[in-house]
This record gives C-alpha cells, sequence and structure tokens, in this order.
C-alpha cells in the first residue's frame, strides 16, 4: 500500500518545524523528553507511595523491559540496520512491514501476560491498567524509533512531548489529591496519555501495516533479528537477574531502590538511547560504503560522549550523599554509595558503547549475542557473593563486572573482523 498521506507534523506542531536545527538536538530533545518523564513518574511514585509500593511498580516494570527487549530485537533494532542501508523508493514498503510486525508483536504479548497472571491472583487489580501501558508504550516505542529511522525527527519529538505534558498533568492531578494513588491509578494515567503521542506518530508516519514487504526484506530483516531475539533475553537477564535476585531474597523496599538509583542515572540513559537512535542507521551507511568515515564518525562520537558525560558523573559522585538525602524517600540516605558505583558503572558503559554499536554492525549478530552470554553468565556466578558481601550495592558491582566482560569479548571481536577484512583486501 502507498503511505496515507505526506505531511509530517500536526498542524499544532507546526512551528517545530520553522526551527533550524540540526537534526541531533531534536533527537536529545525528544529523548530527554522521554527519559525526564519516566524519571519523575519515578520520583512521584518513590516519593508519595513508598518505597515498597515503588518496589511493587519496579516488578512491572520489568516485566514491560522484556517485553521491549524482545521487542526490540524482533522488530527496531533491525530497523535501524536495515532502513539505512535501503534505497530511498523502498524505505515505505519496509516501514510498512514493521508496523504490521508491531501489531503482532503487541498481540502476542497482551495474551502472554494475560496467560502468566492465570498464577497471580494478587495481580489482578493491576493488570488491566498494565495491559494497556504494555500495548502502548510497545506501539509508541516502535512508531517513535521508525520517526527518527526516517528523519522525521521533530514529527517524533512532538508525539513524545504530547505524551509527556499528559502523563505530568495526570500525575499531578493524582499527587493534588488528598488520598495517596493506588499503583493501578499511576498504571492507567501512563498508559492512557500515551494514545494521544500514537495516533501523532502514526498520522505522521502516512503509512498503513502490510505483509506485501516480507519476501523482499523478510531475509534481510531476520539476518539481523536472529541473534538479536535470544540476545534480547541474555540482555535483559544481564542487566535484571540481580534485581530479581535482590529482590527475591530482600524484599521489594530493596528493589526499589535499586530501581530509584537506576532512575538517578536516567540522564545518562538518556544520551545513550538518543546516540543509538540517531547515530546507529548513519553509522551503517558509512560502515557498508565508507570505512574510513565509519572510523572519524565513530571517533568523534566516542570523544564526544566522554567529554560531555565525564564531568557529570564526576559531580554526581561527589555529591551522592546530599542528593540522596535531598530527592530520595524516607530510608533511602544510607544507599549513597549506591549511587557512587552506580557512577563508576556509566563510566565503563561509555566505554564500551562504541564498541557495542560496531559490533551492531557487523555481518551479523552473534557477537553481539556471544557477549552478552558470557556477561549474564559472569553475573550468575557472582550474584550470591557479592550480594551477600556488599547487599545493595552488590547488584551494581554485578552490573559493572557484566560490562567488564562485554567490552573484553567486543573489542576482540571487533578487532578479530577488522584483522579477516584487512586480510581479504590484501
Amino acid at each position: 500500500m502507498s503511505p496515507l498521506s505526506t505531511p509530517t507534523l500536526p498542524r499544532w506542531a507546526a512551528p517545530l518545524g520553522r526551527l533550524r536545527l540540526a537534526p541531533r538536538y531534536w533527537v536529545v530533545a525528544g529523548q530527554a523528553t522521554v527519559s525526564g518523564t519516566n524519571f519523575i513518574t519515578n520520583l512521584f511514585i518513590a516519593k508519595l507511595c513508598g518505597l515498597a509500593t515503588f518496589g511493587e511498580y519496579s516488578a512491572w516494570q520489568l516485566v514491560l523491559l522484556l517485553a521491549l527487549a524482545v521487542q526490540g530485537a524482533l522488530i527496531t533494532q533491525p530497523l535501524q540496520v536495515v532502513l539505512g542501508a535501503l534505497p530511498a523508493p523502498r524505505r515505505a514498503a519496509y516501514g510498512q512491514l514493521v508496523l504490521a510486525l508491531q501489531l503482532g508483536f503487541s498481540g502476542v504479548s497482551v495474551l502472554a501476560v494475560l496467560l502468566g497472571a492465570r498464577w497471580l491472583p494478587q495481580a489482578a487489580a493491576v493488570l488491566p491498567a498494565f495491559v494497556v501501558l504494555l500495548a502502548t508504550a510497545a506501539g509508541q516505542d516502535t512508531l517513535r524509533k521508525l520517526l527518527l529511522a526516517e528523519g522525521k525527527v521533530q514529527a517524533a519529538l512532538a508525539s513524545d512531548a504530547l505524551s509527556g505534558a499528559g502523563q505530568l498533568l495526570v500525575l499531578l492531578a493524582l499527587a493534588l489529591r488528598p488520598a495517596p494513588a493506588s499503583l493501578a491509578q499511576v498504571m492507567w494515567a501512563v498508559g492512557l496519555t500515551t494514545v494521544p503521542a500514537l495516533l501523532v506518530s502514526a498520522w505522521a508516519l502516512g503509512l498503513q501495516p502490510s505483509l506485501a514487504g516480507w519476501r523482499w526484506f523478510g531475509r534481510r530483516h531476520w539476518r539481523q533479528a536472529r541473534w538479536l531475539v535470544p540476545t534480547a533475553l541474555l540482555q535483559w537477564g544481564s542487566g535484571n537477574v540481580l534485581l530479581v535476585f535482590a529482590g527475591w531474597v530482600g524484599s521489594p523496599a530493596v528493589l526499589g531502590v535499586l530501581r530509584l538509583a537506576q532512575t538517578a542515572m536516567g540522564v545518562f540513559n538518556l544520551g545513550l538511547q538518543a546516540v543509538e537512535n540517531y547515530a546507529l542507521p548513519r553509522l551503517s551507511q558509512s560502515f557498508h560504503h565508507a570505512p574510513r568515515q565509519f572510523a572519524a564518525q565513530r571517533a568523534a562520537l566516542t570523544k564526544k560522549m566522554l567529554l560531555a558525560a565525564g564531568p557529570l558523573l564526576a559531580g554526581l559522585a561527589l555529591a551522592a550523599g546530599p542528593l540522596v538525602a535531598r530527592f530520595g524517600p524516607a530510608g533511602a540516605t544510607a544507599y549513597a554509595d549506591l549511587l557512587r558505583w552506580c557512577c563508576l558503572l556509566y563510566a565503563v558503559i561509555l566505554v564500551v558503547y562504541p564498541l557495542r554499536l560496531t559490533v551492531r554492525l557487523l555481518a551479523d549478530s552473534r557477537h553481539y549475542f556471544g557477549g552478552y552470554v558470557l556477561s549474564i553468565t559472569a553475573s550468575l556466578l557472582s550474584v550470591r557473593w557479592l550480594t551477600a558481601h556488599f547487599q545493595a550495592s552488590g547488584v551494581v558491582l554485578g552490573w559493572l563486572l557484566a560490562q567488564l566482560v562485554l567490552g573484553a569479548y567486543w573489542a576482540w571481536a571487533v578487532r578479530r573482523a577488522s584483522t579477516n577484512l584487512a586480510f581479504a583486501l590484501a
């Protein structure tokens, strides 16, 4: 099918189109809107509802993150690589295929959650709200990344701003009520306020879902996705198995503290997501067609990331104690060291991230998968000892160990691929 329409911005957002800014600034602004909204939402729940309720919310978040990780492997991560390598006339058909895959995935995810919840009777009160949240969050994630990959960065920002503003207004209304907000009410707020953003994103794309492009793009898409699916499960496990273990042997409050520490580092997740969403499709083009340009682009990207984030991480580590006392919920002041370990963790992630992007661009994704096999193995082998000796901080140390393992393996994989390429060209 052909695109339904050509405009990329709704009328109320038309002033954005008249601003002359480089695309990367629009991407960063959009990611800042998403991350900022999530940051405020998490603080809202932790501050007003307590660490125990926030821990319960975090458990549901882990399920949502698992679904988004699998969706990313099946749909959006292959999209970011494949779309950049396609000629312009064929991109619309590929976008229609991506939308069809997204609809199918959303339906399967909702069904899986409903079936799984049969063994958790205590989840009945929250389940309807979570199903809506899952479906809308998954849909908006794919539409947003498709807009960014197509270069429609202003439309992506408009949909993010609409969703974020609506969500924060509803949360503010809940906070002003005399009775505390329930977990289900918060989930309804997050899920339903994403619906207008979905409509704006779909309108800006102007595409209808269609499986007709599978015969042209299916093999190329699957070549990227086949290793990414098990990798997504391992990646989720590498980042969250220690969280699950800490919540299982500890309490919802411990899980809440760890998720709150992750929330505090959200500004760095903002930057990393913006880099991957915007830079990866463009690095894909130079990687395949201009290797020297790719090397220069990756070096410049690494330098900018370190210069932007290094001083912030150092300042956050030095001010961890006062920041936790001022903004954390009651009982969180004892966890300032945990935030300092998080700063060291993100310093290592910044060094490893360019390797991650390079491995994503190799001929297939087996090294991406292999790195996460090794990292989750290291996490599983160390989790009991680390949590026994360092309690909640042991979880962050486990994440740090996993990143060091990833970095070492990916550096070897990239070096080996470069050597093989040089030998083939000789």
